[in-house]
């Protein structure tokens, strides 16, 4: 257990006491308090993430009314210098979004964005995640989560100063991207299984550059809504008093084609990658249903599915360079053995393209013509 020290200075990155206090003011639903201890005991369990430190302290006060209480609060410090994640927070909280309670933010003396929310309970560690599809009543909590995150309607102002998604701009970096997994592929640089499916094939490269090349009309054309970019069980968490599944990490949201965040799902990947506890299209249905239950447009199923599939595989196409990136270095969050990370980078990266090459392979023969299609 680590304690804060007696004076100005605290174990919460340095930060000070007067520096705290209207953090801890905010806890107290802005009642301002006299004192406060805070305690660290609990430690951040599960998907560590890449941007920032974190802690997770417990605040204990007394209000100038003599009441007391004790929350336990989400701290994290983010690497880089500068606005991170604190006023897209404030923003979709005027929106009620299915997010964390933010206390406030702080900057410190490095420049560096501080941020206090909510703690929630997280959905457990990297295994865990993986088998969350698995679980219908979960994974209908989380359709429904990211549903009322996309259809919130921002008012125009506040869609100007959201970020635009470009996934079209990234589709076209990946044909460059394909060619540098190729390069150290064949070298064997990549692992002996993606070697062999990039020397199995001599257009391979080809074909999926092309598969890249012809998905940018079609999500050009797709309508667009606020998307969180990164929707995974590892971003999310359940509210303690009430059980909601709440988003995690908004450092990445923005402007994009509405159902980028659902294609996560319900876009195709084949169910050795991604399984599924029930019919997609059932699925599907759900999402739309509690799409327009929180106020977004009615879209016919059959429309929605075309516009997921694509997005799924653009989604794939333009997380290669970040698979490529761990296979080299492997710079893994959840284990410091660097040959272990590569090692399981690696089967990521053979996995997502292998995946690529089938529909690349039928969208030649022509037995998969839907997938360049614009949506209507």
């Amino acid at each position: 257990m680590l304690f804060a020290s007696s004076n100005n200075a605290t174990n919460i990155f340095g930060l000070t006491r007067p520096q705290l206090r209207p953090i801890v003011n905010s806890i107290a639903q802005d009642v301002p308090v006299i004192s406060f201890d805070i305690t660290v005991e609990r430690q951040v369990q599960g998907y560590y993430g890449y941007s920032a430190e974190k802690l997770i302290p417990t605040f204990s006060y007394t209000t100038q009314s003599g009441a007391t209480g004790e929350s336990t609060v989400f701290v994290k410090r983010f690497h880089r210098t500068g606005p991170a994640e604190a006023h897209f927070y404030a923003c979709l909280q005027e929106y009620r979004a299915p997010i964390p309670r933010m206390y406030g933010a702080l900057i410190d003396s490095e420049g560096r964005e501080i941020l206090f929310l909510e703690y929630v309970e997280p959905i457990g560690d990297i295994q865990a995640c993986e088998r969350f599809a698995d679980d219908l009543d979960n994974l209908r909590k989380s359709l429904a989560a990211t549903a009322h995150f996309n259809a919130i309607q921002l008012s125009a102002e506040d869609v100007s100063q959201l970020p635009f998604k470009d996934v079209g701009q990234g589709l076209a970096d990946t044909c460059e991207t394909l060619e540098h997994i190729w390069d150290h592929a064949c070298l064997g640089e990549l692992g002996a299984d993606l070697k062999r499916l990039c020397l199995s094939s001599q257009n391979g490269l080809s074909q999926l550059q092309a598969l890249a090349e012809g998905l940018i009309e079609p999500v050009a054309k797709m309508r667009s809504g606020l998307i969180h970019s990164d929707i995974a069980p590892e971003n999310t968490g359940w509210r303690r008093c009430t059980g909601e599944l709440l988003i995690l990490d908004l450092e990445w949201i923005g402007i994009g084609p509405r159902f980028f965040d659902a294609a996560h799902w319900l876009g195709g990947a084949p169910d050795d990658l991604q399984p599924h506890c029930c019919q997609r299209d059932e699925l599907a249905q759900y999402y739309l249903d509690q799409y327009v239950l929180r106020g977004g447009e009615e879209t016919p199923l059959d429309q929605f599915m075309k516009e997921v599939s694509i997005l799924w595989i653009a989604q794939n196409f333009t997380m290669l360079w970040f698979s490529l990136a761990r296979a080299l270095d492997g710079q893994v969050d959840w284990t410091e053995d660097r040959e272990a990370g590569r090692r399981s980078a690696g089967e990521w990266l053979y996995q997502e393209l292998d995946a690529l090459f089938q529909i690349a392979s039928k969208q030649e023969s022509g037995s998969h013509d839907s997938i360049v299609q614009s949506p209507d």
